[in-house]
């Protein structure tokens, strides 16, 4: 059995800390245990297909599950491969912007994806509407620093179009009554 499914403890699963869920090794073990959970119900559902409607049959019909294990895995590596980064990071100023950008991406696939973890309880209520808080703060926070990545990675114009990315006073408008 694989380690990542044997690890719902009913302490951590309460933790709701700051330094805990910006923690590189809760982010990537929770990454790691959606992936292998849904490795198994994948695993499960081609091997009862199969019996019925042959292979080509269950892998059809796992299609769906089969797709969302794999953008599960895809981001299980994206997040392994920022983590690395943001850690090898010389600079300090650029690591802490890095880590921040890296803590809200890991929270807010984690929270997009909370029903998998409260189903069988990786995540207590309270854990969740920590990650959910937490996601909104960094989400202001990068909020701040943006026009800073904009530079950093070079952005085209065309993209800069969105109306988010727009500085005009409608959007400013918009804003001020969302309360930014």
């Amino acid at each position: 059995m694989n380690t990542y499914l044997s690890q719902s403890n009913p302490v951590t699963a309460r933790w709701e800390s700051e330094d805990h869920l910006r923690d590189p090794k809760f982010q990537l073990d929770a990454f790691r245990y959606r992936t292998s959970r849904l490795l198994q119900s994948v695993a499960a559902r081609l091997q009862k297909h199969t019996k019925t409607l042959g292979s080509f049959g269950a892998w059809n019909r796992c299609l769906n599950h089969l797709l969302t294990l794999a953008e599960s895995h895809i981001e299980s590596v994206i997040l392994a491969k920022f983590i690395e980064a943001v850690q090898n990071c010389p600079d300090a100023s650029s690591q802490a912007a890095l880590k921040l950008l890296c803590d809200l991406y890991a929270l807010d696939r984690i929270w997009k994806d909370i029903g998998t973890y409260r189903n069988v309880d990786y995540v207590a209520p309270n854990k969740a509407k920590a990650i959910n808080k937490l996601t909104q703060y960094l989400s202001f926070q990068v909020r701040n620093i943006a026009g800073e990545f904009i530079d950093a990675f070079d952005l085209p114009p065309y993209i800069l179009r969105a109306p988010i990315a727009m500085q005009s006073e409608a959007y400013s408008q918009y804003t001020q009554l969302v309360g930014f």
